[in-house]
């Protein structure tokens, strides 16, 4: 089901979030933290890659990239974009089925909402899989939808939908459409993240994405509201460096090291 949703997806993607105001703002302040940590000697596994935006600029920095996703059309996108990286490739695969390529890498990313895509049980059998393949000091980078994200909470409360805000907050996995694709979302606290990684890993670094920077549904709204949107992204330059952001923005940053 999720595949097939991102599959009817994977054509406008691009569109509706990589090259949309709002998108290119919150995808470089996770660059703002991220490229930094990379070099030559980092091999990248990407998980839930979608049209392979990331891992064409991250390849630049690093030793090779494998990106993944459990979407063909998605991974086709990506396919059709490689002109001439020889030190990347993508490959067809959900992350229940990853084995020999979390052996085969010493970082492993996943960015925005890569990981929301997983379900209690998944993420639970995800990162008992990483603690026993990785080895000592492998990276693990991951941009996740938190539960109180201030906007959204106002925004639907604004509309006059209770529900939609505070559905976040639902241990359940929540039904959700976007553009005519459907798929289940599930909503994760950098706690609750840390409590899935609790044995041999070290906490780097936890912040917000997006606390002022609206998310991607607003879109319409802000496309043409240039000065808007540079005095939100301004704010979160800011604000966005400390920890306590990461539960209240539309995204956080969560980067872990294994330790053992």
């Amino acid at each position: 089901m999720q595949a097939a949703s991102f599959d009817n997806y994977a054509q406008q993607y691009d569109e509706h979030f990589t090259f949309s105001p709002v998108g290119w703002l919150q995808r470089k302040a996770v660059y703002d933290y991220l490229l930094p940590l990379l070099n030559k000697e980092v091999s990248v596994l990407e998980i839930n890659c979608g049209t392979g935006y990331d891992a064409f600029e991250i390849v630049k920095y690093v030793k090779e990239v494998l990106a993944t996703d459990a979407s063909s059309k998605m991974i086709e996108q990506c396919e059709i974009k490689n002109k001439a990286a020889k030190n990347i490739s993508f490959k067809v695969k959900p992350i229940q089925q990853l084995q020999e390529e979390i052996k085969n890498t010493n970082f492993i990313f996943s960015n925005f909402g890569g990981l929301n895509c997983l379900s209690p049980q998944d993420l639970a059998a995800f990162s008992k899989k990483c603690n026993t393949i990785l080895n000592k000091e492998a990276d693990l980078f991951f941009v996740i939808m938190g539960r109180k994200c201030i906007w959204e909470r106002l925004y639907f409360k604004i509309k006059g939908d209770p529900k939609k805000a505070i559905r976040r907050q639902s241990k359940e996995g929540i039904d959700t459409v976007i553009n005519g694709s459907e798929f289940t979302t599930w909503y994760y606290s950098p706690k609750e993240i840390q409590d899935f990684f609790t044995s041999g890993y070290k906490t780097q670094h936890i912040s917000g994405v997006g606390l002022f920077v609206p998310p991607s549904y607003l879109n319409p709204f802000f496309a043409n509201k240039k000065i808007l949107l540079k005095l939100f992204n301004g704010l979160d330059k800011v604000f966005c460096k400390f920890k306590w952001t990461a539960n209240y923005a539309d995204h956080y940053i969560i980067h872990l090291t294994k330790i053992n």
